[in-house]
């Protein structure tokens, strides 16, 4: 076998570690982003209670307020009544108290509503607290053995990583460059065997010449269909 298809197919060997490796991790950091995303939600339906809660709260306010300037409006049309003289002034004050009353009544009783609102909202408040600190203290365990596989992962990857700068450091670059577009268009491996008369790959036919060369180690070639680089197989002469 050629000299340097021994040393592509250990920088491929090295590469596939590498990919194993980088998967692992990647599966893993997903993990870390599931805790993630499960903690930001209850943090986002807490944060939403709690602006119901301070909602509720103004329309509880303007509530007050409505029913205290009613209150006055109601004051003043008692103390009018004294002053009124005739029977049709009286029953026009009437009419205006008893409209008062009844708008006064609407608003006590939205008054009410908006306070029966809030504190259930302020239930919600708190078992949004307890549900979200719950969720901290389940993941805690579960997210400190996440880190620690993370950081071995990554340690792995690093491993993985320098033996692979080291083995591609090993083959002339046009070679490499090749090699390197290769591995970044496919999702397979890209130095693959000849099988029989073809293409470990693609199945493709190699002329005799090529194969003859090939199984002689005295090039390295690709398959002129889809571009992967082949080599003998072992005992293959």
């Amino acid at each position: 076998m050629h000299p340097d298809l021994e040393r592509l197919l250990d920088l491929q060997a090295k590469d596939l570690l590498l990919l194993e490796a980088d998967r692992r991790l990647k599966a893993l950091l997903d993990d870390v982003a599931a805790l993630d995303a499960a903690l930001e939600q209850a943090r986002v339906d807490t944060e939403a209670a709690r602006a119901r809660v301070l909602e509720g709260i103004k329309r509880r306010e303007d509530a007050e307020r409505t029913i205290e300037v009613q209150r006055q409006e109601q004051e003043r049309r008692r103390g009018r009544i004294e002053q009124v003289r005739t029977a049709r002034e009286v029953q026009a004050l009437m009419s205006e108290m008893e409209q008062g009353r009844t708008v006064a009544a609407r608003n006590e009783s939205d008054w009410l509503k908006f306070s029966e609102m809030v504190q259930q909202q302020e239930t919600e408040v708190k078992e949004g607290e307890a549900r979200l600190k719950a969720l901290e203290e389940d993941q805690s365990g579960d997210r400190a053995k996440l880190m620690e596989s993370v950081q071995a992962a990554e340690a792995e990857r690093s491993v993985a990583r320098q033996a692979r700068e080291e083995a591609a450091a090993s083959i002339d670059r046009p070679l490499r460059v090749r090699y390197d577009r290769l591995w970044g268009a496919r999702t397979t491996v890209v130095v693959v065997p000849l099988r029989g008369d073809a293409c470990g790959a693609c199945h493709t036919s190699v002329p005799r010449n090529r194969r003859t060369q090939i199984r002689a180690g005295l090039i390295v070639e690709g398959c002129e269909a889809c571009g992967v680089i082949l080599y003998p197989p072992n005992g293959e002469v």
